[in-house]
């Protein structure tokens, strides 16, 4: 789970045993133990070591505590920390006085059981759920942040098949949601709320390979013209996809010039999978080799399949 800090005056040391002791029963580890002692090194030396390791400190805030330096110093220091990438969680936890020091009245607190209480068995059940709450908002964050490895630019008309190439790709590598983009396609469609056209830029700068899928019709998106030509741009690994009948004439400039897959052809999709293994260094799952098959013969399905409006024409 997490990695913890357990910041205490030296008087303390007791509470800070049983808090440490019910966290660490909780999964979290304590990056600096409250016993732990190690001859010829300074706390100004690690401390910063230390805490810089933490993925949250805990604060215990007493009337033992309110004019301990290093207290204050571990506090000033997780509230810098709490700016950086790491993104350190401070809770405060105030035992046995009737408000936060100054020093921390600008930030949410917990509140502990009286110092002479046994039992700290709820405040190590807030303590938890605290971090938890922290570590699950950092992960959406990134998650929100993150760019795909592999951008599927496609029509939207044309899910079927940008289905059928994500289900294949994810069936085949060791994938997450998040290192594929399929805006027509769950779940690996945009975050709500985002601006389409600057994540869009953003995650084609940012990915690994851009594979489009190419109907006779394509050409009238200006979003897949825009999508290719941004990774041309970007010097990306480009794969044109033909499909329901394009040909070499349907491959917009400026990646005219790129050999494409066809992917109502059984080879030609595996060798693309071989490919992307190759160019992006992609790990192939030990135990899916029968249903890589199955989704290769559905993708061709939907890739040879003519839309009914079509049929219609002279």
């Amino acid at each position: 789970m997490a990695k913890l800090f357990l910041s205490y005056a030296s008087e303390d040391r007791t509470i800070a045993r049983e808090l440490e002791k019910g966290l660490q029963e909780k999964g979290h580890q304590s990056v600096w133990g409250v016993d732990e002692l190690i001859a010829g090194r300074g706390w100004g030396e690690l401390m910063p070591r230390r805490l810089a390791e933490a993925d949250a400190l805990v604060a215990l805030l007493t009337p033992r505590s309110k004019e301990s330096l290093s207290v204050w110093s571990e506090i000033g220091a997780a509230r810098a920390l709490a700016l950086g990438p790491r993104r350190t969680a401070l809770l405060p936890v105030v035992i046995d006085l009737d408000e936060p020091p100054a020093y921390t009245q600008d930030i949410l607190v917990l509140w502990g059981r009286k110092a002479g209480d046994a039992n700290y068995t709820r405040l190590v059940d807030e303590i938890d759920r605290a971090i938890r709450a922290h570590l699950t908002t950092l992960r959406t964050e990134a998650e929100r942040l993150s760019s795909p490895k592999i951008f599927i630019s496609h029509r939207h008309k044309d899910h079927d098949i940008a289905r059928g190439l994500a289900e294949t790709l994810n069936t085949t590598f060791e994938l997450t949601t998040t290192d594929i983009r399929c805006t027509s396609v769950q779940p690996y469609r945009l975050p709500f709320g985002q601006n389409t056209g600057e994540r869009l830029r953003d995650e084609i700068k940012r990915a690994k390979a851009v594979l489009g899928i190419l109907t006779p019709d394509t050409a009238e998106s200006t979003y897949v013209m825009f999508e290719l030509g941004a990774a041309w741009a970007e010097r990306i690994y480009t794969c044109p996809l033909l499909s329901r009948g394009a040909g070499i004439t349907d491959i917009p400039g400026p990646i005219f010039d790129l050999s494409p897959a066809r992917l109502w052809i059984d080879a030609d999709n595996h060798q693309l999978l071989r490919d992307l293994e190759a160019e992006l260094g992609l790990k192939r799952r030990s135990d899916t080799q029968g249903l890589i098959a199955e989704r290769v013969a559905s993708l061709v399905r939907s890739a040879t399949a003519v839309e009914a409006t079509a049929l219609h024409h002279p």
